[in-house]
């Protein structure tokens, strides 16, 4: 490039924010600015975090511009509070409460924009008012758009209890034009880019690219004990749709087995009360351990120090493969998913080399991968991941922006070029 080329990222989240969707932005950003790009980036105004302190590992990359709007729901406990919000909610299910945010979003993004050379814009959903507020820079601007999909918005099965016919009609129509006037779109997953072209099926399959979320280069850290629990860690809460007894009954079966090693399963976050009457149900309490959410570099730490990490897919998101995936494979430690069968988590896993993937009712298949665990026998991990770093997947990016701007797309980077870039910024936390 004979210029710095604009890249102006509509990302709802964040850094600092603690939200898992600030993440993917946050890093791809810094990435973006390595690469000679100008990035700035439109956000929502910094306030008390709904999900948690701040997250300070997050590097804060690019010219950052800030934006609020009416907050939404309504804070209070009150009758008219609860009424206003209720109402709302339903009015505004297609998009989400965010959706005023995206005027003040394109209001910011066209005053920042009157000073810079042109560019491209890429937009990140969810929130899907960043879409929006996306397609309406882009067109106001005259610049290309990429649509960057961390989770589908109207392309996808949804369960009724999830979005309603009604909903998913609505959203289907505004994110149908959004489609049609974007240059590109760029998906996390291939069950989501398949998934994608199942709704929108005009949209020329060339540009509609998958790269996923990433991770960043650690070192190395020494082995879990050999002799002490066997430690299985969990990162995250457990959602709807998701349980840990099926890996509970698997411990409980190979501790009887093996009474000289203790098999504990911690789950950084918390469990919702139906998931604790489950194990509680089941009398499997003594197996696990719930402890509070941590800044990130302590759980990374503490990552780095189980026997095996643990992954839970709900069967209604088998597009997905959870954020914590791609932490968990910074640290090198094996992985065990769950997941109902098709998810993409059962792909990922087994092209990465990170772990294994099975049924949440194949108990027997869970033990013997436990089994193998308790043996010394977990398998190597490490030979795939690199593809996974932050700085290899950036430069998939910037082919998918200069295919987008109209620029010839530069030569792809060899593999040791590439791990090079990598181990030269390698940080001590993960993505």
């Amino acid at each position: 490039m004979s210029a710095r080329r604009t890249v102006l990222i509509v990302s709802y989240y964040f850094a600092p924010s603690p939200a898992v969707g600030a993440k993917r932005f946050s890093f791809l950003a810094r990435e973006f600015e390595r690469l000679g790009y100008d990035v700035h980036v439109i956000t929502h105004e910094m306030r008390e975090w709904t999900y948690g302190k701040a997250d300070s590992s997050l590097p804060v990359a690019g010219r950052i511009h800030r934006c609020d709007s009416i907050r939404l729901p309504l804070p209070g406990k009150g009758f008219f509070a609860r009424a206003i919000n209720a109402v709302l909610r339903k009015l505004l299910a297609p998009v989400g409460f965010e959706y005023f945010w995206a005027r003040a979003a394109t209001r910011k993004a066209l005053e920042v924009a009157r000073d810079l050379p042109p560019g491209i814009v890429i937009a990140t959903s969810p929130a899907h008012a960043a879409i929006l507020a996306g397609g309406r820079i882009a067109d106001s601007l005259g610049w290309p758009l990429i649509l960057d999909y961390r989770d589908p918005w109207s392309a996808y099965e949804w369960p009724s209890w999830r979005r309603g016919k009604v909903t998913q009609w609505f959203a289907r129509r505004l994110e149908q034009s959004l489609v049609r006037q974007s240059d590109a779109r760029v998906l996390n997953t291939p069950a989501m880019r398949d998934w994608f072209e199942k709704f929108f099926p005009h949209s020329p399959g060339a540009r509609n690219f998958v790269i996923p979320n990433g991770f960043d280069a650690a070192p190395a850290a020494s082995a879990p004990d050999t002799t002490g629990p066997i430690e299985i860690v969990h990162a995250g809460e457990i959602f709807a749709g998701r349980t840990l007894v099926p890996v509970l009954r698997a411990m409980q079966r190979v501790a009887a087995r093996h009474p000289g090693r203790e098999l504990r399963l911690t789950t950084y976050g918390d469990l919702p009360a139906a998931e604790l009457q489950r194990i509680r149900a089941a009398s499997l309490e003594k197996l696990v351990q719930v402890r509070p959410r941590i800044p990130f570099d302590q759980l990374f730490a503490a990552l780095q120090r189980a026997h095996l990490l643990l992954a839970v897919v709900s069967d209604h998101m088998l597009y997905s493969t959870p954020y914590k995936v791609y932490d968990y494979m910074a640290t090198g430690r094996p992985i065990l998913g769950l997941a109902p069968i098709g998810a993409a988590l059962f792909n990922l896993l087994a092209d990465s080399g990170a772990g294994q993937c099975l049924e949440p009712g194949d108990e027997t298949g869970i033990e013997t991968a436990l089994e193998k665990l308790l043996c010394g026998d977990a398998s190597p991990v490490r030979a795939r991941v690199d593809r996974f770093r932050w700085s290899n997947l950036a430069l998939q990016y910037r082919m998918v922006i200069e295919t987008a701007a109209g620029a010839p797309a530069p030569a792809p980077v060899p593999d040791d070029a590439t791990q090079s870039i990598s181990d030269s910024t390698a940080i001590n936390k993960s993505g």
